[in-house]
């Protein structure tokens, strides 16, 4: 699978790390494994590292699988996301625009700063 997690319950903090290319199933498929093995919807902070992948989708797709969905779909508040390409940065801001009003996405290039933004400690292999 392109996207591997790991969650941290002692930092409330969900971390995702992408490799390759993305799909909009391979999403789905992300959100299922997650609650298949008890990873709690209420998790406060998120952190998504697509540095080392590329989104393979368009927009549209994007939008249809996304806009409306309730809060509960979504793996937390708080959103940091790591990208590298300016696709996927724009790609990140035009879905932040179809979340709940309540889930917050900011697009980071530095894991620092969306450690720092996020207000959880980054600690060594986190994001091996």
């Amino acid at each position: 699978m392109p996207i591997r997690f790991r969650y941290f319950a002692d930092r409330d903090l969900l971390i995702h790390i992408g490799e390759g290319a993305v799909s909009i199933e391979e999403i789905e498929t992300l959100r299922a494994e997650r609650n298949a093995r008890g990873v709690p919807r209420s998790v406060s902070n998120t952190l998504t590292d697509m540095r080392h992948s590329h989104f393979d989708f368009d927009l549209t797709e994007l939008r249809d699988n996304e806009s409306g969905r309730p809060e509960s779909h979504y793996a937390g508040t708080r959103h940091a996301e790591l990208v590298a390409d300016p696709r996927d940065t724009a790609v990140m801001l035009m879905w932040k625009k179809w979340l709940p009003e309540s889930v917050e996405v900011e697009v980071f290039a530095s894991p620092d700063r969306a450690y720092d933004w996020l207000g959880v400690k980054q600690e060594e292999g986190d994001l091996d």
